[in-house]
């Protein structure tokens, strides 16, 4: 089977609002500076005859641009109340104006801001703004993107963590995002609100979980249907509870279709953008079944020009002129299914935290059954079930009894290791009988024996897999990250291989890539060479000890 290429480009139309470049040029190496003189320099100068009869004020003024004068500086703002100037300063020139004795300090001019945020209009179009996120903190949303600005004032830095996909090429850390669209969709998705900047996102508090799958590169432009397929099992093993892809292309992929369908049994709920072409096209992954196709609407709730319309479309949400943030801290509006998407991906976290025992079909439901309708009564290609009303939604499932299926199977597994060699024990239960076990060792190789030994060729961290079927066909799914030791390698003072999926706590030891580090603040998946804010650095570790796990 070919791979399928997908294509972002679809999925976004941009409109990023442009800043405006201030008429004066300066040289990018110079910065603004504040330039304090002292006081008794600037008193015996006043004491000058040639200052007897001006105001006070004026004279200090005129005192400020001589001494400018005298030292080559060029003048941006004089202060005389404070006996100071502004400048934009070379380093060359800053060196020399710190010797000068004249001057008390010498510090560069901070920039200030609007103290305010905005909510955007698709916030409230979905009723998002009624509904506080008290759940957030038991929710987590994968997004498949181009990155997140980890240090975007308006972004969550706690509860992340991601990778960079498994694509054939390097997309770059996960932490960064070149393009911009990842960032964009990260936050309408979660947003802090309350902190007097930017935007709010449908999960304001900052406690949603994140996790970042970086399938596209800095230009944004297509990835492979195989790299989403294999992506969304990393989703799946970083306990995400809902895929956001704002993505898609022409052509289906059987391989695609079956992460989708394995995961979707598992319990994650998978939300896509339909498209857009404009016309009545099916668009991948959101044509699948077991994925929510998103439309997209303007501000008055009418669908937009370009959104795909098709009879997989599920639900609408905004998708014109969205406000969120964008890469290097700002801010931008962008245009696509791509942006009603996290809408969608938002609300279901929303939704969900107020009722966790609830399963990703009746969160999918309940969205559908409460959406306004829009276009002809009921389901119509174009808007599906109509915009999402996230409130509504809530009010629904209060009425509703939410408990977690029984009789489906339910995988799990241990292992065990000696050096290279793992021998797994599968754990599975199930009210019927398991009859096929698949494993996927996460270095290429596979087996279907219920209990398998493998050997791997090297150390380093491996993502495996286990799926099993009863006996009716019933799938279910179950994913670890399994550290192997050659023996050979460090052992870091006896600590252990830190873990994505572990909670850790202040004080904690931990080795990392042959490195010792201690935890600095609480938290699970902050990737310890990543978040400095949460681990601390200890040093290498000791190459004349030997490794064990």
């Amino acid at each position: 089977m070919k791979n399928k290429c997908v294509s972002i480009s679809i999925c976004a139309i941009s409109m990023l609002s442009c800043t405006a470049i201030n008429a004066k040029i300066i040289d990018q190496d110079n910065e603004r500076f504040i330039i304090k003189l002292n006081s008794s320099y600037v008193s015996s100068e006043l004491s000058k005859k040639q200052y007897f009869h001006n105001n006070t004020l004026e004279a200090k003024a005129t005192i400020l641009s001589r001494f400018a004068k005298q030292t080559g500086v060029s003048v941006t703002k004089k202060l005389p109340l404070q006996d100071a100037l502004v400048a934009y300063l070379k380093s060359s020139e800053l060196k020399v104006l710190k010797e000068n004795p004249h001057i008390k300090f010498i510090e560069a001019d901070p920039k200030r801001y609007l103290q305010s945020e905005s909510i955007p209009y698709g916030i409230s179009l979905i009723q998002a703004d009624q509904l506080p996120d008290v759940g957030a903190a038991n929710r987590k949303v994968c997004i498949m993107d181009t990155g997140y600005t980890l240090g975007h004032p308006d972004l969550p830095h706690a509860n992340i963590s991601g990778d960079d996909g498994y694509g054939e090429f390097d997309t770059g850390n996960w932490f960064e995002d070149g393009h911009g669209h990842g960032t964009h969709v990260a936050g309408t998705i979660a947003a802090i609100g309350g902190n007097d900047i930017g935007v709010v996102g449908v999960n304001p508090s900052a406690e949603l979980g994140l996790h970042i799958v970086k399938v596209f590169d800095s230009q944004g432009s297509w990835t492979y249907g195989s790299t989403i397929a294999e992506a969304v099992y990393q989703c799946a093993a970083a306990g995400a509870n809902i895929i956001n892809m704002s993505l898609g292309g022409n052509k289906p992929s059987e391989l695609e279709r079956e992460a989708f369908n394995t995961t979707y049994q598992q319990g994650v709920l998978h939300i896509a953008a339909a498209g857009n072409s404009g016309f009545s096209n099916h668009h991948y992954p959101a044509s699948y079944g077991d994925v929510v196709s998103v439309a997209a609407v303007d501000e008055q709730g009418v669908k937009a020009s370009f959104s795909t319309y098709n009879d997989q479309v599920e639900v609408a949400a905004p998708g014109v002129k969205v406000n969120s943030t964008t890469k290097n801290g700002r801010y931008g509006e962008m245009s696509g299914t791509s942006m009603a998407t996290p809408h969608v991906s938002g609300a279901a976290a929303l939704l969900w935290g107020y009722y966790p025992d609830c399963t990703n079909q009746q969160i999918r439901e309940a969205l559908q059954v409460t959406a306004l309708d829009k276009g002809p009564v009921g389901r119509d290609n174009e808007y599906g079930f109509g915009v999402i009303q996230v409130l509504a939604a809530k009010h629904y499932l209060a009425q509703q009894t939410c408990e977690q299926p029984v009789g489906l199977p339910l995988a799990d597994f241990s292992y065990s290791s000696n050096l290279l060699e793992l021998t797994f024990s599968d754990e599975s239960t199930d009210n019927d009988a398991i009859v096929s076990h698949h494993w996927a060792f996460g270095d290429g190789s596979h087996s279907s024996q219920q209990n398998p030994i493998h050997i791997y060729e090297k150390e380093g961290t491996y993502m495996v897999r286990l799926v099993v079927t009863d006996s009716e066909g019933h799938r279910a799914l179950k994913i670890k990250s399994v550290n192997v030791d050659d023996g050979i390698a460090p052992i870091c003072d006896d600590r252990p291989q830190w873990q994505q999926d572990k909670h850790y706590r202040i004080g904690d030891k931990v080795k990392y890539l042959d490195k010792k580090y201690t935890a600095i603040h609480w938290g699970m998946g902050a990737t310890p060479d990543v978040f400095t804010h949460v681990w601390r650095f200890d040093g290498p570790c000791d190459a004349s000890t030997t490794n064990s796990l």
